[in-house]
C-alpha cells in the first residue's frame, strides 16, 4: 500500500530535483526519499528539544508536489519532521541547500548500477516502553540492535 502526501516548493528547487532525478534515472519520489534519508542517517541537522516546527520561507513562487510514497518512506518522513521539527517543504529544502553536493558525491562514487532502491527502509521499526511510568518511544532507520545480534550468532 501506498501513501499519498503534497506538499510547496519553491520552483528552483522543483527544477533541481527534476534535473537530478533525471541525471540519475530515478523517479522523483526516489530522489527525495534517497538525499532526506541520507541527511537523515548522517545526522545533518542538529536536534533541539521544544521547538516549534519551522516552515519554508514563504515569498519565492512555489510549486505544488504530490508524492506516492511506500509505507516505510512516509514513516520516515513523518519521523525526520518529528525530530528536525521541520515541515517535509522545508525538509526537502534544507536537503537541496545544504545536503545536495555530498550526495551527489555519494551517488557519483556507487555508481548506477549499484543504487538500488529495494528495501531501502526496510529495516525501519520502533518500539513503546516504559520508564518510570514515562511512555517513551524509540526509532529505528535500520534493523533493529536485537536482530542484529542474532544474526551474528548464527
Amino acid at each position: 500500500m501506498n501513501i499519498e502526501t503534497t506538499t510547496c516548493i519553491s520552483l528552483e528547487h522543483f527544477e533541481l530535483l527534476q534535473f537530478y532525478a533525471s541525471r540519475y534515472k530515478m523517479s522523483l519520489r526516489t530522489f527525495i526519499s534517497a538525499i532526506v534519508s541520507f541527511a537523515a542517517q548522517c545526522e545533518k541537522v542538529n536536534v533541539n528539544a521544544f521547538q516549534q516546527l519551522s516552515y519554508r520561507k514563504r515569498g519565492s513562487k512555489w510549486r505544488r508536489l504530490h508524492l506516492v510514497l511506500y509505507q516505510d518512506e512516509y514513516e520516515l518522513f513523518l519521523d525526520v519532521k518529528k525530530v528536525w521539527k521541520m515541515s517535509l517543504a522545508k525538509i526537502i529544502a534544507f536537503c537541496l541547500d545544504d545536503v545536495l553536493c555530498e550526495f551527489l558525491h555519494i551517488l557519483d562514487e556507487i555508481g548506477d548500477d549499484d543504487f538500488t532502491d529495494n528495501y531501502r527502509h526496510s529495516g525501519y521499526t520502533f518500539s513503546f516502553y516504559r520508564e518510570n511510568d514515562i511512555i517513551c518511544c524509540q526509532f529505528y532507520w535500520g534493523p533493529h540492535p536485537d536482530i542484529l545480534r542474532k544474526a551474528m550468532f548464527t
